[in-house]
């Protein structure tokens, strides 16, 4: 009779296996090429898991990379973050390329183990641990991407992120895609002139700086939820200003002032 039950046992692995796992195909990472970038063929998780992506700006994003480029050989603080309030895993890839498509730069994961690099280190990934959702609405991955030793013009990152609805198969999860681009610095670059405020830090515990580039420039600084409702509102007349926006619950925001958005995490 224990045999019989030992048997039982062994036979039930694949079965106990494939029930914690099924939910995420590659719940210990991505096996690559899987960013959505025009250097992996556009290929995603939908390669596996059912939807169309969505696409959404700045899912992927270093404020240093975006307002003042990059310098070759450097390195740059970058996160990546999935949204989706009904989510019960989250994974993504990322990647950088150049105009040609090559993959350029090399990727270094960051701490507390939630992200891993593949690929040679041109790409990365979440791992097991980092699938957890850390708020109700989403979850981040901080890392470091180092420049290629030479300027390539510009680089664009992307990602592509699988949010997993744990219903115990592939159907029903929801892949987002984003990406950013980087030119060489110049001292100025381009998008420092697009960008005319900053709320930092970001993420932050809800206890941020706006700072406003244009100093005659007074208007209504409003925060909103992911649904598109106002939680908070306030007119900005000073040049730097502390904003208290601890009350608010964790999770991601969208804060718009003069006719500009960029996304606030709170954790």
């Amino acid at each position: 009779m224990k045999r019989f039950y030992n048997a039982l046992f062994v036979l039930a692995i694949p079965a106990i296996f494939l029930f914690f796992t099924s939910e995420m195909l590659y719940p210990t990472g991505s096996p690559g090429g899987r960013s959505g970038s025009p250097g992996d063929g556009g290929h995603t998780c939908t390669d596996c898991h059912s939807g169309t992506p969505i696409a959404e700006e700045l899912l992927i994003l270093s404020s240093d990379l975006l307002i003042s480029g990059y310098n070759p050989g450097e390195t740059y603080g970058m996160f990546v973050i999935g949204i989706d309030p009904d989510a019960a895993k989250f994974g993504f890839e990322a990647t950088a390329e150049d105009n040609s498509n090559n993959k350029v730069g090399t990727f270094s994961a960051g701490f507390g183990g939630f992200n891993q690099t593949i690929l040679n280190n041109t790409a990365i990934t979440h791992t097991l641990l980092g699938t957890t959702p850390i708020a109700d609405t989403g979850t981040i991955w901080m890392f470091d991407w180092t420049a290629p030793t030479e300027g390539v013009g510009d680089i664009t990152f992307y990602t592509a992120v699988n949010a997993v609805n744990g219903n115990g198969s592939t159907s029903g999860d929801q892949v987002y895609t984003s990406f950013f681009v980087a030119s060489p610095s110049t001292g100025v670059s381009e998008n420092s002139k697009i960008l005319s405020w900053s709320v930092f830090p970001n993420p932050s515990n809800g206890n941020v700086t706006f700072r406003n580039s244009k100093r005659d420039q007074n208007s209504m600084l409003t925060i909103l939820n992911l649904t598109g409702q106002t939680v908070w509102q306030q007119e900005i007349a000073n040049n730097m200003q502390r904003l208290d926006l601890s009350n608010l619950d964790k999770g991601v925001y969208f804060v718009r002032f003069a006719d500009e958005t960029q996304r606030l995490i709170i954790h």
